[in-house]
């Protein structure tokens, strides 16, 4: 192999390792509870829960905030800037990317993934 062609091929795993290297924590983010997602304010994070229907979801120009529950803690405010997700006012749980901001006292969803599995039961 040419020492050019070496040259490129070392260039270009150092830049695929770079890559890997940043976006893991983005790629690789596990689920967490609600307080540990407070404990790592600032870190991306997955959340997974249950829409807190008791609780309106409220509507601004360009964004949302409800209340999500899950297993182990009491409930949070989220606040998504965009769209609300198809199916969202059905869903039966939500997975939330995204990160904690402790000075809204709020988590801030990047993407919403709406889980509605009543949509996937075999019909009798």
């Amino acid at each position: 192999m040419k020492k050019r062609n070496m040259a490129i091929l070392v260039a270009a795993l150092a830049l695929l390792a770079a890559a890997v290297y940043f976006m893991s924590d983005d790629l690789l983010s596990p689920y967490v509870t609600f307080k540990e997602a407070k404990l790592n304010a600032g870190k991306y994070v997955q959340i997974i829960g249950r829409l807190d229907k008791s609780v309106p979801v409220a509507h601004r120009e360009g964004a949302f905030t409800f209340t999500v529950k899950n297993r182990f803690d009491s409930g949070m405010r989220v606040m998504h800037r965009g769209i609300k997700p198809q199916n969202f006012d059905q869903s039966e749980q939500v997975v939330l990317l995204g990160r904690y901001d402790p000075k809204d006292e709020i988590f801030v969803a990047d993407n919403i993934l709406v889980k509605c599995p009543s949509k996937y039961r075999r019909k009798k």
